[in-house]
């Protein structure tokens, strides 16, 4: 399981970097200060049949209602 969720947040932190020059000039801009500012990310990840994670898309603003016990799980 550790495997797993490993490398759920390999995808995630690939994600974040691959940007990251985009994302400190945007906080830099909006944000005067930068040690109050933040931002919630959703991310879609795909799990295939070999358990291979793929990232399906990032969303601003991602929903956090839960409707089910494992939707809980994840979310929480």
């Amino acid at each position: 399981m550790n495997l797993f969720w490993s490398r759920i947040y390999d995808v995630i932190i690939k994600s974040f970097i691959s940007v990251e020059n985009v994302l400190f000039n945007a906080t830099k801009k909006t944000c005067t200060h930068n040690s109050n500012c933040f931002e919630l990310y959703g991310f879609d990840i795909l799990i295939d049949s070999d358990f291979k994670p793929w990232l399906v898309e990032v969303n601003l603003s991602p929903s956090l209602q839960t409707e089910g016990i494992l939707d809980m799980q994840i979310k929480s």
